[in-house]
């Protein structure tokens, strides 16, 4: 079995060299991802590992993928012409993967179009089809019909295949809740994405797995406000005090990934204690409400999200903000400054 982690967009905004410096030295096969710029800063760090497009490709990005010695992913016979058309003119053979939709209905060849698709493949023996692959819509339930009915698909897909004299090297369906949570057999290829960053695709697999967050936000607190009863704080006036109450202004905010929608529903740590984020978030600052707290002080540690014992868990704090952890991350990675330890 071999493992092809996903380290798209910026490896889900953990910092797609650094997150590819520790696995690779964990001895990853390749590398999944969704550009080609990503693949040349990859190149350009001195990275020698197989990379695949996993969501198909743009025609002008075949001079790139041949330079950059990217393994492209067919999902329609348009790109399955484009690269036909472009190895013949090079002269030159292409290896590549076989994206099909067995239910997801996104990317990927229909199999009604299979028929049409394997007598072009076998119309030029200068492609070379390496991988068959397809990807699960709802791995973490596999009782259900939907995820069922796609295994079922996709084998009888593979054995078509097989019949039609390919034997690809590679069969790859399983994500990270495929990984987690299918028993069957799961092809000898497998792309986890979000369980590498410690994040659960879903609430249910806590109790099949254990994961450590890879992503910690922390800043501290710049000003300590003091409210009287009935003063109101941030835009809006959306926070009204019940009491004297001491709130820490933190200098993170929308404009930093920081989601405005847990303005008065979210939480952050500090000194090990749960604090609520109350107020409307701004786009440079967010009010944490201390009074539980012994005279807080300016210059304190808050922990926004992670935490080394997981404090501020991301899938919780994505639930709040009605949305989900991948999302959480690819955001604050855009905008904050990074630290690896």
């Amino acid at each position: 079995m071999e493992i092809l982690p996903v380290i798209k967009n910026d490896a889900y905004g953990h910092g797609l060299l650094e997150v590819a410096r520790a696995l690779s030295e964990e001895g990853v096969y390749g590398f999944g991802i969704a550009e080609p710029f990503e693949a040349k800063l990859l190149r350009k760090a001195g990275f020698i590992h197989p990379l695949i497009l996993l969501s198909g490709f743009e025609k002008d990005w075949l001079p790139h993928i041949r330079a950059l010695r990217i393994t492209p992913t067919v999902t329609n016979f348009e790109t399955l012409t484009w690269l036909i058309d472009f190895s013949l003119k090079k002269a030159v053979p292409f290896e590549f993967h076989l994206k099909v939709d067995t239910g997801m209905h996104r990317f990927g060849v229909l199999p009604e179009d299979l028929p049409k698709i394997i007598s072009k493949i076998k119309e030029n023996p200068q492609l070379h089809l390496t991988g068959l692959m397809t990807h699960l819509a709802s791995a973490e339930t596999p009782e259900d019909d939907l995820f069922k009915r796609q295994i079922q698909k996709f084998e009888e897909i593979r054995k078509y295949l097989n019949e039609q004299g390919f034997n690809p090297k590679f069969v790859h369906f399983c994500n990270s809740a495929g990984i987690i949570f299918y028993q069957g057999y799961k092809g000898n290829l497998v792309r986890p994405g979000i369980a590498l960053y410690g994040s659960y695709p879903s609430h249910r697999a806590r109790a099949y797995i254990k994961l450590k967050p890879v992503m910690t936000l922390k800043s501290k607190i710049v000003e300590i406000k003091i409210l009287k009863k009935g003063d109101s704080a941030g835009y809006g006036g959306t926070f009204k005090a019940k009491r004297k109450t001491f709130l820490g202004l933190v200098p993170v905010g929308y404009g930093d990934g920081y989601p405005r929608i847990l303005s008065n529903k979210g939480f952050a740590v500090v000194r090990g204690l749960r604090v609520p984020i109350v107020g409307t978030i701004s786009m440079k600052a967010l009010y944490l409400e201390l009074t539980d707290l012994e005279s807080p002080q300016r210059g304190e540690e808050v922990v926004l999200l992670g935490g080394e014992r997981e404090e501020v868990p991301a899938d919780e704090l994505a639930q709040l903000a009605g949305t989900i952890s991948y999302e959480l991350f690819c955001h604050l990675g855009r905008a904050l400054p990074r630290r690896y330890v």
